[in-house]
C-alpha cells in the first residue's frame, strides 16, 4: 500500500506557499527518511500526508485511494502519527494514554476488550515502555514520554507509521534500539521518519526522500541518494563519507567549509592515508580546488573519502604493496598538480614508494608537507628510510600542521 504524493502545494498564508510542488513515493514495508533544511517544509509535509492538513493543490494518495474520500476512523487505523512536539495533556497513567490508539476501533462506552489489553501492553513492550505503564504520563521525561507516544500510536495498527524526529529526546542507546524497533516494525508496516541524523537516516533509512524550500530536490534508495556532495549542497556543509563501527554501513562526518574559495585553476595532488588526509582532500574540494589524490590502498578512510566526492584516485589492493604500474600513474598525477601535499602517517614497505616518489618534486613543484603528529619516528616502519625522507620534506617543504594552514598556504 504505497503512499505517492503528487505535486501538493500548501501555505499557512496565501502570501507564502510552504510546499511549491512535491513528488515523491513511500514504498511498502519500507522506512523511507525525509531530510532537509530547518524550514524546509518537512513537518508541514508530514502532516499534509497524514491528513491533518489539506493542500490547496496536488492529491495524497494510499494505495491509489485520495486521502480526501477515507473517513477519519479509517484513517486513524491506516496510520498512525507520532509528533514532534511532545505534550502531556492530563495527569494520565501511561496504561491508560497508550489505550487511546485503541479508540479508533472501539464503538461509544464499549469497554476496553481482551485484545485490546494485549495490543497495549504488545505495544508498551515494543517502545520499551512497559515499566512505565503505572506512572503519570506527566510525570516522565522526555526520551521516556517519547516512547510512550511510540507505543501509543503501535496500538493503532496501522498500516503506516509516521514519526517526526523520533529520536530527538532519546540518548544514544535509545536511539539506536528505536531505530532498530523501526526496522523490525517494516516486516508489516511501512514507516515515514522526518529525521535529522543524517547517520541514522544513512544507516536505517532504505529510502530517502531530500527536500528544500519546498520541493523534493531526490528521492531513491539511500546508498544512490545519500552522498556526501548532495550534502555539502543541500546544508552547504563539508561532508566526509567512511565505513561505521560495524564495517556495513556508511556514515559522515561533518564540518563548515572553507570561508574562502580560490578562482583560479588549481590542482592539488594530495598523498596521504590512515584517514589522515581526508579532511584535506574534502576542504580543498569544497574550496575550489581540483584536487587528486593517491596511491590509497582500497578501503583506506582517505579513499573511502576522496571516491564519495568523486575526484581520480590512483588506488591499489587492500593491504598490499604499491606495484610499478601505480608509481608511474603517481608521477603522472605530480607531474600535473601545481602542488603536491604530503601527509605525515605509517610508513611502511607497502606504501614507502609514496614518499620516495613525492620527494623527487622537493626541487620541481611546490610541495607542502603536513605533520600533525611532530614525532616522526614513530611513524617509520622501515629501518630508518621514512624518517631520512621525512627529515628531507622538513627542511625542503613548505610545513603546515592542520587543514587550515594547508588552506591558507594554497588560497
Amino acid at each position: 500500500m504505497p503512499i505517492e504524493v503528487k505535486g501538493i502545494k500548501f501555505g499557512y498564508h496565501e502570501s507564502r506557499e510552504v510546499l511549491k510542488d512535491m513528488n515523491f513515493t513511500c514504498r511498502d514495508n519500507r522506512i523511507t527518511g525525509i531530510i532537509g533544511p530547518n524550514g524546509c517544509g518537512k513537518t508541514t509535509a508530514m502532516k499534509v500526508i497524514a491528513g491533518y492538513l489539506h493542500p490547496s493543490g496536488g492529491t495524497v494518495k494510499y494505495n491509489d485511494t485520495d486521502i480526501g474520500e477515507v473517513p477519519p476512523v479509517e484513517l486513524a487505523k491506516m496510520r498512525a502519527v507520532v509528533e514532534q512536539r511532545i505534550y502531556t495533556p492530563f495527569s494520565f497513567p501511561v496504561y491508560d494514554y497508550v489505550m487511546l490508539g485503541r479508540s479508533p476501533y472501539q464503538k461509544n462506552f464499549q469497554p476496553d476488550s481482551n485484545e485490546d489489553h494485549m495490543i497495549v501492553t504488545e505495544s508498551l513492550k515494543d517502545a520499551d515502555a512497559l515499566q512505565f505503564q503505572d506512572r503519570k504520563i506527566n510525570e516522565l521525561s522526555g526520551g521516556e514520554l517519547q516512547r510512550v507516544m511510540i507505543a501509543r500510536a503501535l496500538a493503532q495498527e496501522p498500516g503506516y507509521l509516521m514519526l517526526d524526529e523520533p529520536t530527538s529526546h532519546l540518548d544514544i542507546k535509545h536511539q539506536l534500539e528505536l531505530m532498530d524497533l523501526l526496522s523490525n516494525l517494516t516486516r508489516e508496516k511501512s514507516i515515514i521518519c522526518i529525521i535529522h541524523e543524517i547517520n541514522q537516516a544513512s544507516s536505517y533509512c532504505d529510502d530517502i526522500v531530500i527536500t528544500k524550500d519546498g520541493y523534493v530536490l531526490n528521492q531513491g534508495k539511500s546508498k544512490e541518494v545519500l552522498s556526501a556532495e548532495a550534502l555539502e549542497d543541500v546544508f552547504g556543509v563539508l561532508a566526509m563519507q567512511y565505513p561505521g563501527p560495524d564495517g556495513k554501513r556508511m556514515q559522515f562526518a561533518f564540518s563548515l567549509p572553507p570561508e574562502r574559495k580560490t578562482e583560479a585553476r588549481k590542482r592539488v595532488h594530495v598523498i596521504s592515508g590512515e584517514g589522515m588526509g581526508r579532511q584535506i582532500i574534502m576542504s580543498l574540494h569544497s574550496a575550489g580546488v581540483e584536487v587528486t589524490a593517491g596511491i590509497l590502498n582500497q578501503g583506506d578512510q582517505d579513499y573511502e573519502s576522496a571516491k564519495s566526492i568523486g575526484i581520480d584516485i590512483i588506488h591499489a589492493p587492500p593491504f598490499s604493496k604499491y606495484s610499478d604500474r601505480e608509481n608511474v600513474e603517481l608521477r603522472k598525477m605530480c607531474d600535473l598538480a601545481d602542488t603536491i601535499v604530503v601527509v605525515a602517517t605509517n610508513v611502511g614497505y607497502g606504501n614507502l614508494s609514496n614518499f620516495e616518489v613525492a620527494a623527487e618534486y622537493l626541487d620541481r613543484k611546490e610541495v607542502i608537507f603536513v605533520n600533525p603528529n611532530k614525532n616522526l619516528k614513530k611513524l617509520d616502519l622501515t629501518n630508518g628510510r621514512a624518517t631520512e625522507l621525512y627529515n628531507l620534506f622538513q627542511s625542503k617543504a613548505r610545513v603546515a600542521e592542520n587543514t587550515g594552514e594547508v588552506l591558507e598556504e594554497l588560497l
